[in-house]
């Protein structure tokens, strides 16, 4: 007998598909089990973000270790890192090239209005607020570009297609990431010290959170119903069935619990 269990009483076995979770329960049980995973592939992103011309390619490495992790699949770090990195380098790069552009803009934005905000010639703060909202466009938009690029195999224009659709339809998802990453983007402005911190921390939880977001809008609107039209499963969900062809059935976790006859004096044990 063991310490806390009886050992001579068989289980009812582990079902194959067991209950999802759900997503909140979820986010945070993957975010622990990944805890330490997520500084080495931030470590990894800065460096490869170094050059700044390769922030997109590096991104869309990132994002695809990110998608893995969701859709928990193993996965070598380093390995699918530059393995992501080489195979999508020439949509992310220009892609890259873009959000580098913006993100300049925005910086020089926010100085500037903050200068000329009190000038009452000119409705600055009307300015400020349009270009705001067209960069939380583009920032949103970015919550869907790299997970197409890794996942889909389509081509640019309809990728931005989709993003710019699903920066308007996925609404819950989106406000939670942006909610995120506006307190993430204040607190290295406001506390400058915190960029230190950034080899380390904590970009890689955003692409974490923005995959957790985004990915499953992606699946909804656009992985599922092009399996659909062919009469086929997503092979993502968690419900999909590999073995539906099978000769044998798995019917793990249906068992009843099975009790096992100890053994007569003297008997003998055949291995």
């Amino acid at each position: 007998m063991g310490l806390f269990y009886n050992n001579n009483v068989a289980g009812s076995g582990v079902a194959k598909h067991g209950k999802q979770k759900k997503p909140f329960f979820r986010f945070w049980e993957m975010f622990a089990n990944k805890f330490w995973t997520f500084f080495q592939i931030n470590f990894i992103y800065f460096i490869f973000c170094i050059p700044i011309v390769t922030f997109g390619p590096a991104t869309a490495a990132m994002t695809a270790l990110m998608r893995n992790i969701y859709l928990e699949r193993p996965q070598f770090v380093f390995h699918e890192f530059w393995k992501a990195f080489k195979k999508n380098f020439k949509q992310s790069f220009f892609i890259g090239l873009l959000d580098v552009f913006f993100i300049a803009i925005s910086i020089f934005s926010f100085f500037f209005f903050n200068v000329n905000m009190n000038n009452s010639d000119s409705p600055f703060w009307l300015y400020y607020a349009m270009v705001m909202a067209v960069e939380i466009v583009i920032l949103l938009m970015n919550f869907y570009i790299y997970p197409q690029i890794v996942a889909l195999n389509l081509k640019l224009p309809q990728i931005l297609k989709n993003s710019l659709i699903l920066a308007f339809l996925n609404l819950k998802g989106n406000l939670i990431s942006l909610a995120v990453y506006l307190a993430y983007i204040a607190l290295v402005m406001f506390f400058l010290p915190t960029i230190l911190l950034l080899p380390l921390l904590p970009l890689a939880w955003l692409g974490f959170l923005t995959m957790f977001t985004s990915y499953p809008a992606i699946q909804k609107y656009i992985i599922n119903p092009f399996y659909e039209a062919q009469g086929l499963k997503n092979p993502e969900l968690p419900d999909y069935d590999d073995d539906e062809d099978a000769v044998f059935e798995d019917r793990g976790g249906e068992e009843a619990p099975m009790k096992i006859k100890k053994k007569d004096k003297g008997g003998k044990v055949i291995k």
